[in-house]
């Protein structure tokens, strides 16, 4: 009896032991995305939901993500999605100190008044909005009136930790979309992120700053190289052009490993408004000195100087939206400058200039914008990528 017994134990044992060797192991737990991931994303007007919404989505993780206690900073000219300040209300009521800082000019759409609603205006509590005057920005001083704007004309989201102590800190989002609904539905957007580059957010935070406080100065210009692969300049400048000065740094010879075919350095712009003279002359000069020049633009009064050469290639992009409504249509909204060549004595090297700084003197000029550049192959090739998607549904002009 003893022995069947024995015999009867080992046989469940064996059992056992089989059915849990042969039983399916249990699914690895699902790794988390990021709350947060550095470098650039663009939107696709055409493209399914999720890529016409990809900057606003990039931004409202990174808005969700953020914890109580932490600091959240924006800048925006235009809020009129509902989507982005519902997102704000929501993490000012876990929170997370709220800052806002928002051009007159949207600050009685639904999305505004009810962000103002919630977080109130007086700057000595934690969270609040601030609105620039009328007909005004909030730094720049225009004492010429050079035309139509003097706006706050930031698109910029700065906070102290995405996530998990350690995770992100110290982020950066600097971007060319707008807070409103065609932004993601009918215009091309990028937004570049900077994570855990301490000196780049404190310069920003700064800026934000002198905005919210309203410290007026009509040659405000700012500028700084960090730690990271990041510099920023700050705007209006009363003087000069930086992007003539940065075009003055590019040699078109000397590279052995990038830019056209025979190595000559090409220069990529991407452009809701071109109407500076001095650039387009700038990169007509550039041309004529074997570099390789390549404009996607919206609206230019520069067609004369771009067009006509056998380096430059202007291309416009303005797309009907098949629809009865006028002003309907479809086109770039990014503002930024790529340079694959020879830069600042450094050939075989790659740059990306991006922001909200459009070509236009009101940019230069009037209004408070923010512009980054980053040094790099990885951010430069993803925003060449974007800039011959967008080539490939516009129309050469010259």
């Amino acid at each position: 009896m003893r022995n069947i017994k024995g015999t009867w134990v080992k046989a469940l044992l064996s059992g056992a032991l089989l059915a849990v060797l042969l039983a399916p192991s249990s699914p690895a737990a699902a790794v988390e995305d990021p709350p947060i991931t550095a470098g650039a994303v663009f939107n696709d007007p055409l493209g399914t939901t999720s890529r016409q919404d990809a900057v606003k989505n990039h931004i409202i993780k990174a808005i969700d993500s953020t914890q109580s206690g932490r600091t959240l900073r924006t800048a925006m000219y235009a809020l009129t999605d509902t989507g982005y300040s519902d997102a704000l209300r929501r993490a000012h009521a876990r929170g997370v100190q709220v800052r806002v800082v928002l051009d007159h000019s949207f600050s009685t759409s639904t999305a505004a008044t009810q962000l103002t609603a919630a977080l109130g205006t007086d700057r000595t509590q934690a969270s609040w909005v601030h609105i620039c005057p009328q007909d005004r920005a909030c730094i720049a001083d225009v004492t010429v009136d050079l035309g139509k704007n003097h706006i706050n004309h930031n698109k910029f989201f700065l906070f102290s930790r995405v996530g998990d102590p350690g995770v992100a800190e110290d982020v950066v989002i600097q971007t060319s979309a707008n807070q409103t609904p065609a932004n993601t539905s009918r215009f091309w957007n990028n937004a570049y992120t900077a994570v855990g580059n301490t000196e780049l957010y404190t310069a920003y935070t700064a800026y934000f700053n002198d905005l919210a406080a309203e410290r007026r100065d009509a040659d405000y210009f700012r500028q700084g190289k960090t730690a990271g692969a990041e510099k920023y300049y700050f705007f209006p400048q009363s003087t000069g052009d930086l992007m003539v000065s940065v075009l003055g740094n590019v040699s078109c010879t000397g590279n052995s490993t990038v830019g056209s075919a025979s190595h000559k350095t090409v220069i990529r712009v991407a452009a809701y408004a071109f109407h500076r003279a001095d650039v387009a002359a700038k990169l007509r000069q550039l041309a004529d000195q074997d570099c390789w020049v390549e404009v996607v633009y919206n609206k230019t009064d520069e067609l004369p100087a771009l067009a006509g050469h056998p380096r430059i290639r202007p291309y416009q992009l303005r797309l009907d939206n098949g629809t009865a409504t006028e002003g309907d249509d479809l086109f770039v909204h990014s503002k930024y400058l790529l340079i694959e060549g020879n830069y600042a004595g450094h050939p075989d090297t790659k740059w990306t200039f991006t922001g909200s700084h459009n070509l236009d003197l009101s940019s230069l000029r009037e209004n408070d914008e923010a512009l980054l550049r980053v040094e790099g192959a990885a951010v430069h090739d993803a925003y060449r990528a974007n800039f011959l998607a967008m080539r490939s549904h516009a129309t050469l002009k010259g």
